[in-house]
């Protein structure tokens, strides 16, 4: 019996572990692994979650804000955590919590190097952003030229990383441009390695990378975001869900021909009775309003029940008519089925909105 008759993300870390071993098995053994945890863990969790992956043996961090990587800090993980989008005016409060920023741009360089320097930092871990074909953020060659001038009197910070980004790298379609992306992230990153008098780590693969670009671009460090969570640029089958958000049923009822369930009288009972289960999950939970009148479907006791009228902020209904379910029965919203990529493609959309779409209020619940 599940213990947990509550809305609820549950949390699978033996899953989670699976896909760990996967993405390590395609590395060497000495490539150091990062792991992206930005968006409240993909949805997972901020600080349990990173302490967990610390205890897992995974060698960096990343988020995107400040804050994230502060809360991090506070749930006690010692981890490296590089923050990839800070503003400048956050740097004190970086150094602060020994926070390592993303640096794209000679101005934001500057603009470090000055903060550190006045707080009294010598070597202070900074990472170097190139753009190498991404056009988001960092460096380009021009740009890079005038940062190597000011590295002799930046003593008070240090390279620990440069990095790129992919734009396409699960796309076959622009294997070209992702191999174009390798030559132009070879060129800058040995063009610095040049002006420098030590060899700071390089990373270029994400996820799907790893997956396909691991024999001529794996360098020194390898980042996993989307991959951990279970969705593989090659094959899903390769992966586990890590992440199972259920709601409980609070009331079953049958609903004759002719009435209507739910707001704007959408679901419309037709030809014969319909019984509606009514879920304890709702759009303010995560669950798009997309899904509604049918377009998307939950489990229940290993049957697809179709969403029957439309998502509510706090509930929703199902259509149970030929299955056996009652009150306190517990409603997979995605999972195993349906999976985050098939929510994704019922959407139009990528799964990491359907994980980073759950809601704070929903309790995550780690399961070993």
């Amino acid at each position: 019996m599940n213990d947990n008759l509550y809305t609820h993300l549950e949390i699978n870390i033996p899953n989670l572990k699976h896909n760990l071993c996967y993405f390590r098995s395609l590395l060497k053994k000495e490539t150091k692994l990062l792991i992206l945890v930005k968006a409240n863990g993909y949805g997972h969790g901020l600080g349990e979650f990173s302490r967990i992956l610390e205890e897992n043996g995974v060698d960096y961090l990343a988020v995107a804000f400040p804050n994230e990587g502060v809360a991090i800090r506070q749930a006690g993980v010692k981890l490296p955590i590089i923050i990839l989008s800070a503003g400048m005016e956050h740097y004190p409060l970086l150094i602060k919590h020994r926070l390592e920023p993303s640096l794209p741009c000679t101005e934001a360089f500057e603009r470090f190097t000055k903060e550190a320097e006045a707080l009294g930092e010598a070597g202070y871990p900074v990472h170097i952003k190139l753009d190498t074909g991404m056009h988001r953020l960092g460096f380009e060659k021009q740009e890079l030229e005038n940062l190597i001038t000011k590295l002799p009197k930046a003593n008070s910070v240090k390279i620990a990383s440069v990095f790129s980004h992919f734009a396409a790298s699960p796309e076959t379609t622009f294997d070209n441009f992702s191999k174009l992306q390798i030559a132009r992230f070879e060129e800058l990153s040995s063009y610095l390695f040049d002006h420098l008098d030590y060899k700071p780590i390089r990373h270029l693969l994400n996820s799907s990378g790893i997956e396909r670009f691991a024999k001529e671009a794996q360098y020194d460090m390898a980042r996993l975001g989307i991959g951990l969570y279970g969705v593989s640029g090659i094959d899903n089958k390769l992966l586990k869900p890590t992440a199972y958000l259920r709601a409980p049923v609070l009331q079953v009822k049958t609903i004759l021909p002719g009435e209507t369930v739910g707001y704007s009288r959408a679901g419309v009972v037709k030809d014969s009775p319909v019984r509606i289960a009514t879920v304890a999950i709702g759009y303010a939970d995560g669950v798009d309003r997309h899904l509604s009148r049918g377009k998307g479907y939950f489990s229940v006791n290993g049957h697809k029940a179709p969403i029957f009228g439309n998502v509510c902020m706090d509930m929703c209904m199902i259509d149970v008519t030929d299955i056996h379910v009652q009150p306190g029965d517990m409603v997979t919203v995605f999972g195993d089925s349906p999976t985050i990529s098939e929510l994704a493609e019922i959407l139009g959309t990528i799964s990491h909105e359907i994980l980073t779409s759950v809601a704070h209020r929903v309790p995550r619940i780690y399961k070993d």
